[in-house]
C-alpha cells in the first residue's frame, strides 16, 4: 500500500506547487481547460503546420524470434488553423495512425487508431483502436519469479551433457535447435518450441477522458478482444541431429505452456474472449505530449475483465505510473531533457496467462516485461507475473534541426537505462534482483508530432534493435 500512498502524496504535492504557476494571464478566447503550460514556444509554433498533413516511414525489422519483416507506419494529422484559439496549445486536433507489418516467420500486426484531444473544442478527449495481431513465436518462460531464472542449456541439447548457465539468447536458441535422440528405433523429438506458443488476437478499444482544472484527467473506456492460443506440441518440425548437425525431421515435445497448464499453474491455454471496462485518473502537466520537455504524468487506473459483459475470464488489474520530464539547465542547455518513468502493476483473479503481459495506461497499451515498451535489452514478454515493476531513464539531447522538402525535422541522441522485475505477490516488492538493460537511441522528430524511434539495446541475454513511431514513454 505504500506505493499507492506515495502516488497520492505526489499528486497532492504537485497540485499545490503547479496550480499557482499555471494561473497566469491568458487570452480571453483560450478555453478554460487549457493550461498555459501547454502553450508551444515560439520556435515550435512557427513550425507548426496548418490543416491536414501526413508523416510516416517504411518499417524494417529483424530478430531471431519473429524473423525479417517489412511494413508501413503512417500518421495523418489535422491541426486546424492559426486562428483557432487552441492552435497554440494542442499538438493536433485529430490524428489517424495506421500500421501494417509482416515477417517471413508469420508475425503480423495491423491496426488503425484515432485520437482527438479536446474534441470539438471541448475538455473531452476521444481515442479508439482496432486491430489484428498474430505471432507464431510468442515467448513463455513461466509466471512470476520463476520467469526470472537466467537462461541455461545443455550442450547440443543432449541429456547428461554439460550445462551452460547465464546464457545469451542466441546460444540458448541454438542449443535447443538440436533434436533429442530417445534411443535406437525411436523417433527424434524436438524442444526448440518448448518456450514458444502461437497467439492471435482481434481487438477493439474506445476510451474517453475529460480535463478538469487544467491538470487532471478523468477517463474511462472499454475493450473487446477475441484471442486464440495454439501450441506446437506434436507438430512435425525440422531439427539438427546431435552428432552430425544435419537437419532431420522430428516431433515437437510438450511445451512449458502445456506442462504448466496440466499442473494447474496457469489457465487460458486455448485463448478466449476478453471484455474489459477500465477507468482512471491522471495528473498531467506535460507541456507537449508527443515530445515533452517538462512536466509530470502521475496516473492510477483499474482494468476489469467481466463475465457479465461476455468475457471468458474475471479479473482486476491495478496500474500506476509516474513520468517526469525535466530540463536541468533550461537557459544553458535548453535542448537537454531528462525523462524518467516508474511503474507498478498488480493483477488478481481468473487471469489467463497471456494477460500478465498486457498493460494499459492513459497513453495507450503496452507490453511487459521486456521489449521496446519496458525493458529494451530483453525479448518481448521475457518476464511476466502477477506483480510487475519497472523504471526507465532517458537523457534526450537535441543536437540539431533542419528542413527538407517543406518538412521540419529535429534530431536527438538518447542514451537510456531500463530496470525491472516481476513478483508473485505485492508484499514481495523490494529493491533486490532486478533485470537491467541499457542502450543508445536516436529520435527524429518530424513536424513536431511524429517521433521516429531507433534504439539499440543490450542486456546479459541479448542485443536488440527497434524502429518505430513514438517515444518509449
Amino acid at each position: 500500500m505504500s506505493f499507492w500512498k506515495s502516488m497520492i502524496g505526489l499528486v497532492f504535492l504537485s497540485t499545490i506547487v503547479v496550480l499557482p504557476i499555471y494561473s497566469e494571464d491568458r487570452s480571453s478566447d483560450v478555453p478554460e481547460w487549457l493550461g498555459e503550460f501547454k502553450k508551444l514556444d515560439e520556435k515550435e509554433l512557427a513550425n507548426k503546420k496548418e490543416g491536414w498533413y501526413a508523416t510516416g516511414l517504411p518499417l524494417f525489422g529483424n530478430d531471431a524470434v519473429n524473423g525479417s519483416g517489412l511494413g508501413l507506419l503512417a500518421n495523418i494529422f489535422y491541426n486546424g488553423t492559426k486562428n483557432d484559439s487552441s492552435f497554440k496549445y494542442t499538438p493536433y486536433e485529430h490524428m489517424f495512425n495506421v500500421g501494417v507489418y509482416r515477417t517471413n516467420r508469420g508475425t503480423e500486426n495491423n491496426y488503425l487508431a484515432w485520437d482527438a484531444p479536446y474534441f470539438l473544442d471541448t475538455a473531452y478527449r476521444l481515442r479508439s483502436y482496432v486491430g489484428h495481431d498474430a505471432s507464431y513465436y510468442n515467448q513463455y518462460f513461466g509466471v512470476g519469479t520463476e520467469s526470472l531464472q537466467p537462461l541455461y542449456f545443455r550442450d547440443r541439447n543432449a541429456d547428461g551433457s554439460r550445462i551452460v548457465r547465464n546464457a545469451t539468447y542466441s546460444d540458448f536458441e541454438n542449443a535447443n535447435s538440436y533434436a533429442k535422440n530417445r534411443g535406437p528405433g525411436r523417433e527424434l523429438t524436438s524442444t526448440q518450441h518448448y518456450h514458444d506458443y502461437q497467439f492471435e488476437t482481434t481487438y477493439g478499444q474506445f476510451n474517453a477522458d475529460k480535463t478538469i482544472f487544467q491538470v487532471f484527467r478523468v477517463w474511462g473506456g472499454v475493450e473487446f478482444s477475441k484471442n486464440v492460443v495454439r501450441q506446437y506440441d506434436g507438430n512435425s518440425v525440422a531439427a539438427k541431429e546431435p552428432l552430425t548437425g544435419i537437419t532431420v525431421p522430428a516431433i515437437e515435445d510438450s511445451s512449458k505452456l502445456t506442462e504448466d497448464s496440466n499442473s494447474g499453474k496457469i489457465i487460458g491455454v486455448h485463448g478466449g474472449n476478453l471484455n474489459y471496462v477500465r477507468s482512471g485518473i491522471a495528473f498531467d502537466t506535460r507541456d507537449y505530449e508527443p515530445d515533452p520537455d517538462r512536466g509530470w504524468l502521475i496516473e492510477y487506473n483499474v482494468n476489469k475483465a467481466e463475465r457479465t459483459i461476455g468475457s471468458d475470464f474475471n479479473y482486476l488489474r491495478h496500474f500506476g505510473q509516474i513520468k517526469n520530464f525535466y530540463q536541468p539547465f533550461p537557459k544553458l542547455f535548453e535542448e537537454f531533457v531528462i525523462a524518467q518513468r516508474v511503474a507498478l502493476t498488480k493483477i488478481e483473479g481468473e487471469v489467463p496467462f497471456f494477460e500478465y503481459r498486457y498493460l494499459f495506461s492513459i497513453d495507450g497499451p503496452m507490453g511487459a516485461l521486456g521489449g521496446q515498451n519496458t525493458l529494451r535489452g530483453y525479448r518481448q514478454e521475457r518476464f511476466v507475473g502477477p506483480v510487475i515493476g519497472f523504471y526507465n531513464i532517458e537523457l534526450r539531447y537535441r543536437v540539431g534541426s533542419f528542413s527538407l522538402w517543406d518538412q521540419f525535422f529535429q534530431l536527438s541522441i538518447v542514451p537510456f537505462y531500463d530496470v525491472g522485475r516481476v513478483w508473485d505477490k505485492i508484499k514481495q516488492v523490494s529493491t533486490m534482483d532486478y533485470k537491467h538493460s541499457r542502450g543508445l537511441g536516436l529520435r527524429l522528430i518530424w513536424d513536431q508530432a511524429t517521433v521516429i524511434l531507433m534504439d539499440y539495446a543490450y542486456s546479459r541475454e541479448d542485443q536488440l534493435f527497434y524502429l518505430d513511431i513514438g517515444h518509449t514513454f
